[in-house]
């Protein structure tokens, strides 16, 4: 709170002592007896200016912001031109929310002082509370004119310009604090705040590394370095940083969602449920907090509590995206289809961040009659996710004119296989997303057919036969090249690196292969396109033919060939599902919602058998029961 000013009592000399007294005490921090000795005074002068800005001055320092405001106002208003009580006016309007009447304050001090920077970047902290940022950019602009040695309001500048969204003008403006103050942390904080939004990861650690070395032991640095190492995979690093800093912000929310965050990404679930409950306990009111809880209880099992904790932040938050899509997930992975297929919606309502609306004019299809017109079926998300919902296509009312017309618009690596592979499916024209559309009066995302559709069931989900097909002049050439008389296994061991969970549903090759390989009578192929470090290395020690697949189409007409598809959590398995191929998946202890909890089948694909973990990270036992599995067909077979 700014200090008052050094006016004296010339009332009497022991008056004017007391005052000094009340002053000292004031400085010293002894708030009660500067009041008391005030109190005095004003028993006696009740009006005297002096003694009511001090007052006014400590009762909003002690939490009487309303009392203590009423008074400074008194002061002001006997005083118009008396710009320090003028500015705890303002500072105490600010602090009780008031924001507006804490404007007219710092005004008031411009007009009698225009050029007091001080009074320019209170205005517009005022003026950025209440949401007006070009107001406060403006004011935050001129206050760094008048102070031009003052990196601090060049650090505030640069934090409203970032929530203002212009981050180049940020980088500019935390910059320019640097150089004015090479040991600014704050600075150095907002600058790898803004390089982070710019994905310059490296100059980002730079920065937080900077600001760490003049603040070693600050929550939101540590945090933020761990950030930017959580999205660069280098997750024993980044939780080291996110437990140091909930060490040193016990009650700091925010800390603890960031360490459950990477505590899931680490494969430690029960760990990130802990630290989610003390977010929640420490802010209650927050959705996104619940909605994290509830997520990482679903992924722990425990879907009866997952359920009840997403309700709660549905009920805080119920026109919040991410909340309700979380809740739509964990329906599905309950097997509630009822609600979460219409739910599932909320994926298109900031629910999924990469999905931005198409911008398409004409009305979205929620199931009326196509009669005469064209339905524009779009896919949206990933590759397996396209050639799982596709089953749906062969449910729409369309195949002539009269029926309707249907335009899928699918992902460029899946054109050839969907325009010549799909069975059963009344589509016209198959495209590929970013070449023209034909005239279209229709639109629907590929998944959001099930709740247009009206699925309620498992039952539903099911397609009553294969509905895909590989080109049969493929598939007779790769059976002409899978040995006789064994069994041909197609193995998929990992699968898109940039995926969220792609840390937990992928398993090192040689862990996977190598117990299979030391079988007889069995052949692995490796169907998977996409090789990491180290695999060519593996396939042949293994001595596993590291065949090219050229593409999806080739990829489906050798899994035709196969015998059985061994796959983890990946477009693999949806390619050999929805070709009606068996297929053995590996799912980690914390599934994807379509494949549900603790059963072996899946109402997707009915040829699909699931293997799961039982403990988080662990592969060895899924393996071991995948070799036994395989054991056993081997010996029914030569029973056969």
């Amino acid at each position: 709170m700014t200090a008052v000013s050094k006016e004296r009592l010339m009332v009497s000399p022991e008056l004017a002592a007391l005052f000094g007294q009340a002053q000292h005490h004031d400085r010293a921090g002894r708030l009660d007896e500067a009041e008391r000795l005030c109190r005095v005074i004003l028993r006696r002068l009740p009006n005297e200016t002096a003694v009511l800005h001090l007052l006014g001055v400590i009762l909003c320092r002690t939490g009487r912001l309303v009392e203590g405001a009423e008074m400074l106002s008194g002061v002001a208003a006997a005083q118009p031109g008396n710009v320090a009580a003028l500015r705890a006016l303002g500072d105490a309007f600010h602090a009780l929310g008031h924001l507006a009447d804490s404007v007219i304050a710092y005004q008031r001090i411009l007009f009698l002082q225009p050029g007091d920077a001080d009074a320019h970047l209170r205005l517009g902290l005022s003026r950025q509370g209440m949401g007006e940022l070009a107001g406060a950019i403006a004011a935050f602009r001129m206050a760094a004119a008048l102070a031009p040695g003052n990196a601090d309001i060049r650090v505030t500048l640069g934090m409203a310009l970032e929530a203002a969204g212009d981050k180049a003008a940020a980088l500019a403006a935390y910059a320019d604090a640097i150089r004015r103050d090479a040991d600014n942390a704050a600075a150095f904080l907002g600058l790898g705040n803004v390089l982070t939004d710019q994905a310059r990861r490296a100059e980002a650690k730079a920065a937080y590394g900077r600001a760490l070395h003049l603040h070693p032991e600050w929550p939101d640095a540590l945090t933020n370095l761990g950030l930017v190492l959580q999205a660069e995979g280098q997750l024993e690093q980044a939780l080291a940083l996110h437990r140091r800093a909930a060490a040193l912000a016990p009650d700091a929310a925010n800390v603890h969602v960031n360490l459950g965050t990477a505590l899931q990404l680490a494969g430690q679930g029960a760990a990130a449920v802990e630290s989610y409950r003390r977010a929640v306990a420490l802010a209650p009111a927050d959705a996104t907090y619940l909605s994290n809880l509830g997520q990482a209880l679903a992924e722990q099992g425990k879907i009866d509590e997952a359920l009840a904790v997403h309700a709660r932040a549905a009920d805080l938050a119920p026109d919040n995206g991410v909340v309700r899509f979380n809740q739509a997930l964990a329906w599905l992975l309950a097997g509630d289809d009822t609600r979460g297929w219409p739910a599932y919606g909320w994926r298109w309502r900031g629910g999924v961040e990469d999905l931005v609306d198409r911008g398409f004019t004409v009305p979205e299809w929620q199931g009326e009659d196509l009669t005469g017109r064209t339905l524009l079926v779009h896919a949206e998300q990933g590759l397996g996710d396209t050639l799982q919902f596709a089953r749906f296509l062969a449910r729409l009312p369309a195949g002539d004119a009269k029926a309707g017309r249907v335009v899928l618009e699918v992902q460029p690596p899946l054109l050839a296989l969907l325009r010549s592979g799909l069975t059963g499916v009344s589509v016209m024209e198959v495209t590929a997303r970013g070449r023209p559309l034909p005239a279209f009066d229709m639109h629907v995302p590929l998944m959001s057919l099930p709740a247009v559709l009206g699925v309620r069931t498992a039952e539903d989900l099911t397609a009553p036969a294969p509905y895909l097909a590989a080109d049969p002049d493929r598939v007779r050439a790769w059976r002409g090249r899978v040995t006789a008389g064994t069994l041909n296994v197609g193995l998929a061991w990992s699968g898109n690196p940039a995926h969220r969970a792609d840390r937990l549903r992928s398993i090192p090759l040689a862990d996977l292969a190598s117990p299979l390989a030391a079988m007889s009578d069995m052949a692995l192929w490796p169907v998977q396109t996409d090789r990491r470090q180290g695999d060519e290395e593996t396939l042949a020690a293994l001595g596993m033919a590291d065949i090219a697949l050229d593409g999806f189409t080739d990829t489906a007409a050798l899994l035709a060939a196969l015998d059985l598809v061994i796959t983890v959590d990946t477009a693999v398995a949806h390619l050999a599902g929805a070709l009606g191929r068996p297929v053995w998946l590996l799912l980690p202890f914390a599934p994807d919602w379509r494949w549900r909890l603790d059963s072996q089948d899946t109402p997707w694909y009915p040829a699909t058998r699931l293997f799961r973990q039982e403990r988080q990270g662990d592969w060895a036992p899924v393996i071991q029961q995948v070799v036994t599995a395989l054991r056993t067909r081997h010996a029914e077979g030569r029973a056969a």
